[in-house]
């Protein structure tokens, strides 16, 4: 579970696909669920990662990065050398 994780009457965890999403994300890194539904979407399962698997970067338009890996959420974070987002604050 997420810190931004709330709870029901019943007691039940409620998670969206933004509850998911690591908290310095590149900003480069696309979804197809940004595409096609809401990140505020109800997620029903125990995924992980946000959205439905279908992932690229915007500045290759392809699945993989700038340095020839793979775009996932996992991986899309600072420390790769190709991140493109701000550096996280401590």
């Amino acid at each position: 579970m997420t810190q931004n994780d709330t709870t029901t009457n019943g007691g039940e965890a409620i998670r969206t696909h933004q509850d998911l999403v690591p908290k310095h994300l590149c900003p480069s890194m696309l979804m197809k669920h940004l595409l096609t539904h809401s990140m505020g979407d109800r997620v029903y399962d125990n995924r992980q990662w946000p959205g439905d698997g279908y992932y690229w970067c915007a500045r290759t338009c392809t699945c993989v990065g700038p340095d020839d890996e793979i775009v996932h959420p996992k991986d899309c974070q600072p420390g790769r050398k190709c991140y493109d987002g701000p550096a996280p604050q401590a």
